[in-house]
């Protein structure tokens, strides 16, 4: 199986968004608990551009893949929108996208039942938001491991 971890590619997707003056933009660190059928897929962190989504994926049968997007909600709370897909030998086939509302470094939950895998359990937890701009940027890079 190939893993692939997606995340760094946020990087080249910004400095294309990005006008020639300064933007203050969120970035946000989610931490990820996913299991199928009480089987763990991944324990990782994820580095979410405001606006954007962040990826983990493994591909072949038995694999997964999991998709998070943050947006702050007024009074500092953080709704969590996610993508959990699995392989099961025949592609990518969506599982279900909860929405989850979580406080930073408090974790939130969601369990529901697929006919595909079972059991899918999702843990996650905030537990970084900073601001950055333009000029803290120096390059981009994309990781790939086998």
């Amino acid at each position: 199986m190939k893993v692939v971890n997606k995340w760094p590619v946020w990087l080249c997707l910004l400095l294309s968004l990005l006008t020639s003056s300064a933007q203050a933009l969120s970035v946000y660190q989610v931490n990820a608990r996913l299991h199928f059928g009480g089987q763990l897929k991944t324990d990782s962190a994820f580095v979410i551009l405001e606006n954007d989504t962040s990826r983990f994926e493994e591909h072949g049968a038995g694999g997964y893949s999991l998709v998070l997007r943050v947006e702050q909600n007024a009074g500092g709370s953080y709704t969590v929108q996610a993508e959990i897909s699995a392989d099961q030998g025949k592609g990518q086939m969506l599982l279900g996208s909860p929405a989850l509302t979580l406080e930073k470094n408090q974790p939130a939950q969601v369990s529901f039942t697929s006919e595909k895998v079972g059991r899918v359990d999702l843990s996650l937890t905030l537990t970084e938001h900073r601001h950055i701009d333009e000029s803290e940027l120096q390059e981009c890079k994309y990781v790939e491991c086998d």
